[in-house]
């Protein structure tokens, strides 16, 4: 199976914590930058797991910029590169002493340049089984992705603030990604929180797969009316950071191998978690298959 992704590069700077965050004051704790973005995440780690991926992304023109290009030159990925202007995209992140997401802030200007203009010159979709996309992009290249695209169209939400754009054309996708607050913000007339609903309501509106994740209550996917659920496995958590997209790429891995995507999703997401950065390099096919089975055996 070849796989596209089409979403967004930046450099992740993540700030840990040591005590309870103090609001407005010097806390002390721990930071560490590195390659991110959510398409990136995804390629990488499907990459690690010897899958036929292609990834279209923009690089910035600074010193990041440089540094990303050869972090996924060497992770041996086929790339589709916009080379920006602008400087290099980057999040940053800030986690409490749990090493939960207090607050995230993301400067993504440069990846609006994966437009319509440079699909069409660069990219042929049929070339392809199944394509993923992040929010990060705008709202015009979704729309053409969704108009234009045959294959299978896996989209991940990203955040409450982003995951809206794909509302218009849930219809079009094959499956959507979400952890609980992003798929709230894609419910008509909400009436309930409880998480089947929302994925009643969400599956209503076109889509045929919701994966919903939430936190260490374990992941949800509906599809064909039925309703699938999979407890978290614990794990010893470094930071969330790349967890979500860890568990799309064993969703999508698993869609590649006909296996079980929430056993593949939660197993490569545990893995994950238990990285600083938002790849776990350590990740092969035998440590996701011992983690999978360690599942099997809680389970």
């Amino acid at each position: 199976m070849k796989i596209l992704i089409v979403g967004g590069t930046n450099i992740d700077i993540n700030a840990v914590s040591k005590n309870k965050i103090i609001p407005f004051d010097s806390n002390i704790g721990s930071v560490e930058t590195s390659i991110g973005g959510v398409g990136k995440n995804i390629v990488e780690n499907l990459s690690r797991l010897n899958l036929d991926v292609s990834f279209a992304t923009v690089i910035g023109s600074d010193y990041y910029g440089k540094i990303a290009e050869e972090y996924l030159k060497e992770l041996g990925i086929k790339l589709i590169v916009k080379r920006s202007k602008l400087n290099m995209p980057k999040y940053l992140a800030i986690f409490n002493n749990n090493k939960d997401l207090e607050l995230g802030i993301n400067d993504m200007k440069a990846i609006d340049e994966l437009d319509i203009d440079f699909m069409k010159e660069n990219i042929n979709f049929g070339n392809y089984d199944l394509l993923v996309i992040d929010s990060n992009l705008s709202k015009d290249a979704i729309k053409y992705i969704c108009d234009n695209v045959k294959i299978p169209i896996y989209a991940e939400a990203i955040s409450v603030n982003k995951v809206t754009k794909f509302k218009d054309f849930l219809n079009k996708l094959t499956a959507i990604k979400c952890n609980k607050m992003e798929a709230i913000a894609l419910v008509d007339n909400l009436e309930s929180n409880a998480i089947e609903d929302i994925l009643i309501n969400i599956k209503n509106q076109g889509v045929k797969e919701v994966y919903l994740t939430d936190g260490s209550r374990g992941s949800y996917l509906m599809k064909e009316n039925k309703i699938y659920h999979l407890p978290a496995l614990k794990t010893d958590v470094l930071t969330t950071t790349g967890a979500g997209d860890a568990f799309y790429s064993g969703v999508i891995y698993a869609k590649a191998k006909g296996l079980d995507e929430l056993k593949y999703g939660n197993a490569l997401a545990s893995i994950t978690l238990q990285a600083k950065e938002s790849n776990n390099k350590k990740l092969n096919i035998n440590l996701l298959e011992s983690v999978v089975k360690k599942y099997e055996n809680r389970h």
